[in-house]
């Protein structure tokens, strides 16, 4: 017959080594993330113009975060009203699986993607020269979901990003205007023509950051020349 007290004691004691084998093999957190968190933001009440933001892209696997992966990241910086030409950056990224039919809409190959940087390495440029930034997104909360995500599972903890999104401040500048916004309307080569902006490659990192950092400064040029990072958030609310 089964002692009943020796089997319990025995599953508590292999729940608690359980655990605690589970919270040995959480990675700490990189002391960059740390540092990122705590890098002071400007104020809500900084006016746009004055700001530094940094706009990013990322071309994907897929749409979850949890399942798919960042194939290549482009950057580009916006200080003092100007885009910085010297800060764009392009990187492709080793992806662990096959990217799939997914290269129909990037262009990338596991064959161009064998040989590419490691997530990690472009994360910690990333969050260690831009640390104080505004970052700035078309659809900014796919972005943010998979680089949140990819900090944490290899930097141990997410970063705390303070995002802009272009694609909902042209969202309620088209409703404040009365517009019937179609279903397409608010794609990034739709707001590039509307806003008399030259048309890129879709679907290439670097060039639709650019192509984001562009429609980001016709937008607060269209806004108010006194546009403030407070107004730009409420602007980018989902």
């Amino acid at each position: 017959m089964v002692n009943f007290k020796k089997w319990l004691t025995d599953k508590v004691f292999y729940i608690a080594a359980l655990l605690k084998s589970r919270l040995l093999k959480k990675q700490a957190p990189s002391p960059l993330v740390l540092q990122f968190n705590n890098t002071p933001k400007p104020s809500p009440s900084t006016l746009a113009s004055k700001s530094h933001f940094l706009v990013i892209d990322l071309e994907l696997t897929g749409l979850n975060p949890k399942k798919d992966h960042i194939v290549s990241i482009g950057w580009v910086a916006i200080e003092n009203n100007e885009i910085q030409i010297a800060s764009a950056k392009h990187y492709l990224i080793r992806c662990p699986v096959s990217v799939g039919q997914s290269a129909i809409y990037h262009g990338l190959h596991d064959n161009e993607l064998k040989n590419a940087n490691e997530l990690t390495e472009i994360l910690t440029l990333l969050l260690s020269k831009y640390a104080g930034y505004i970052f700035v997104a078309h659809n900014s909360r796919l972005d943010e979901k998979f680089l949140r995500l990819a900090c944490r599972k290899t930097l141990g903890k997410a970063p705390y990003f303070r995002f802009v999104d272009t694609m909902q401040i042209e969202w309620q500048r088209l409703i404040r205007q009365g517009k019937a916004v179609a279903h397409n309307a608010l794609k990034l080569p739709q707001c590039l023509k509307r806003h008399h902006l030259p048309a890129m490659q879709n679907h290439h990192a670097l060039e639709d950051a650019y192509s984001c950092a562009l429609l980001l400064l016709s937008q607060m040029k269209l806004a108010d020349k006194n546009v403030k990072l407070r107004d730009l958030y409420l602007l980018s609310r989902y």
